[in-house]
C-alpha cells in the first residue's frame, strides 16, 4: 500500500472540513469511523506511517484557513486505516488552563505529535462510536 500524497491528503482535509462545519463534531467522528473502516491489507511500514502524517501536515500548512489538530487528526485516522493500519483517533483535555487536543496513536504511540505533549492531556474515552 503506498503511502497518501500530499495531494490526496489535501483533499481527505478538505472532506473533513466540509463535514465539521455541515454536521458538528460527533456526527464528523463518526463519519471518520465509518469511512475509517474499510482498512484491508497488510497496513503501512512504520517510516510510510511517519512519512503519512508529515504530508497531512504539509498539506495543513498550505491549507485555506488553517486545518487545526482535530481535523488534521480526523484526515490521518481515515488514511492510515484505509491503508490497513490500526490506527486510533484521540482527543484529550488539559484542565486547567481548558485546552483540547486531538492526536492519531498507533500501538499506543502517537503519530503525528510528539509524545512529551500528548501527556499533558487526560484522553477522553471513545466519543461517537
Amino acid at each position: 500500500m503506498r503511502t497518501p500524497s500530499v495531494a490526496r491528503c489535501a483533499l481527505e482535509l478538505l472532506a473533513v472540513r466540509a463535514c465539521l462545519k455541515a454536521r458538528g463534531f460527533g456526527r464528523a467522528v463518526a463519519w471518520a469511523r465509518r469511512r475509517a473502516s474499510a482498512a484491508s491489507g497488510p497496513g503501512l511500514a512504520p517510516d510510510e506511517v511517519e512519512r503519512a502524517a508529515y504530508h497531512v501536515a504539509v498539506a495543513a500548512a498550505f491549507f485555506p484557513g488553517r486545518a487545526v489538530c482535530l481535523e488534521q487528526s480526523l484526515a490521518l485516522f481515515v488514511l492510515l486505516r484505509r491503508r490497513g493500519a490500526p490506527a486510533e483517533l484521540r482527543i484529550g483535555v488539559q484542565v486547567y488552563p481548558f485546552y483540547a487536543h486531538a492526536w492519531v496513536e498507533l500501538d499506543g504511540r502517537p503519530v503525528n505529535e510528539d509524545q512529551e505533549t500528548v501527556e499533558k492531556f487526560r484522553a477522553l474515552p471513545e466519543v461517537a462510536a
